[in-house]
């Protein structure tokens, strides 16, 4: 009797002390959120104080020199309303609606205002967060570049869904699906073709995923919250889909009746193997930047014609690459292996096959570009500085005009010229082949 006693005694103390755990521990969940809390509001504050700040400035300016806006956070373009309530599901967020033409995608220079749009401080950070896991470990300058414009483009979603919202970090803004609906529309009612319009969405698709999955500390979205957000975005992809079909075809049977003909393309391989020795010559004695440019594109187009590689594939070509390919050659032609490229994860390295001739122009390019100042670069096709040239369709459409051809011309004909070449004249194995091999 005794000893069951002292087990009941013992079990409610267990029960008591577990109790009191709990307790404990729910406290400290509930000071912790505070704190969160607190600190959120904090930020939101300073945040605020800032665009008040700026909107009284932008209206001095404004009336001194006229409407101007050009480096501003949201503010600038969608002032906040008194209302701080958030919206509920499928609701207007307040009295104030977002224009329907959004400001960052109209006008010139868009790219650089939509980077100027600034968020509080812990939403910044976790846009950086988003930032690097785009970028990954080993990030190349053209990923960087991409992941730069991801952002923006993420950003000026936020900008827009963010209209009339006072407090911002909690993420409640993007539970409105009209206004995600809406956002969707100015887009396809701006000067953005409709690709680009899903490309844009898709990013912000991909946004959403990574929020979904890494949830932003402050976030009051729930689980139900996010599986409605990423569905309607999903749902605007879907009925996106028969405009951009129906847009790439227009576009594809517009580039097939202005492909370079086989006539053309001859001529530039004939007019190459000329001008590009004479070109060298020229740089030897008396090099200028315009001489520069134009061997570049007799080059590129060389390589294009016969290939018909992306311009990614020239650009990123090093020295390195150039000089292994001297090593490994052979009595009949040099193989050139280029890592670095778009479908590089896909399809592995790029590849080109020069002859004797064509790898002497290559090689003789090298010793004359060792003896000029200013081109100090790991790239063959190197201009200024250390990263890779941006401007070889430049050098392309000059060297076309050189070669007495008419027309516009880019890397995108020259190799649609090779795909439909292979479609009409090759077997389906060859065919796969071409298409690995581009």
């Amino acid at each position: 009797m005794e000893d069951g006693c002292k087990q009941n005694e013992g079990s409610e103390g267990h029960a008591a002390e577990v109790k009191s755990l709990r307790c404990m521990l729910q406290q400290r969940i509930k000071r912790n959120r505070k704190r969160m809390n607190q600190r959120a509001e904090d930020q939101e504050r300073v945040f605020l104080r800032k665009q008040s700040r700026t909107e009284s400035t932008l209206k001095r300016l404004s009336k001194s020199k006229g409407p101007s806006c050009r480096k501003s956070p949201i503010a600038c373009h969608t002032p906040v309303s008194s209302s701080s309530e958030p919206a509920s599901i499928d609701t207007e967020a307040s009295s104030s609606s977002p224009p329907i033409h959004s400001p960052w995608f109209s006008g010139r220079g868009r790219g650089n205002r939509m980077r100027d749009i600034t968020f509080p401080r812990i939403m910044e950070k976790y846009l950086q967060g988003y930032r690097d896991h785009y970028e990954g470990i080993d990030p190349t300058v053209r990923l960087q570049e991409n992941a730069v414009s991801k952002i923006s483009r993420v950003k000026s979603f936020l900008s827009f869904m963010a209209h009339g919202f006072n407090r911002l970090s909690d993420w409640l803004f993007l539970r409105d699906l009209k206004r995600i609906r809406g956002w969707s529309r100015s887009l396809i009612k701006s000067s953005l073709q409709v690709t680009t319009s899903d490309f844009y969405i898709k990013n912000i698709s991909h946004f959403l995923k990574y929020m979904n999955e890494t949830p932003c500390k402050g976030s009051r979205l729930n689980q139900n919250d996010m599986i409605l957000i990423t569905r309607e975005v999903a749902a605007i992809l879907k009925s996106m889909r028969k405009k951009v079909f129906i847009h790439q075809m227009q576009v594809k049977r517009d580039k097939m009746e202005g492909l370079p003909s086989h006539k053309d393309i001859m001529a530039c391989l004939t007019a190459a193997k000329t001008r590009i020795p004479q070109l060298l010559d020229v740089m030897t004695s008396n090099p200028t930047h315009a001489t520069r440019s134009l061997l570049y594109g007799y080059m590129t187009l060389n390589w294009s014609c016969i290939y018909g590689h992306r311009p990614g594939v020239y650009s990123n070509m090093t020295n390195t690459e150039v000089l292994k390919a001297e090593i490994t050659g052979t009595a009949f032609g040099h193989l050139i292996h280029v890592s670095n490229h778009k479908t590089a994860n896909a399809f592995g390295e790029a590849q080109m096959y020069l002859t004797i001739e064509e790898f002497g122009w290559m090689k003789r390019w090298l010793e004359i570009k060792g003896t000029l100042t200013g081109t100090n670069n790991r790239y063959f096709l190197c201009i200024a500085g250390k990263n890779p040239s941006r401007n070889l369709a430049t050098f392309l459409r000059l060297a076309w005009a050189d070669v007495g051809l008419k027309g516009p011309i880019n890397f995108t004909d020259l190799r649609t010229v090779h795909a439909d070449n292979a479609k009409r004249f090759q077997d389906i194995s060859n065919r796969q082949r071409v298409s690995d091999f581009m």
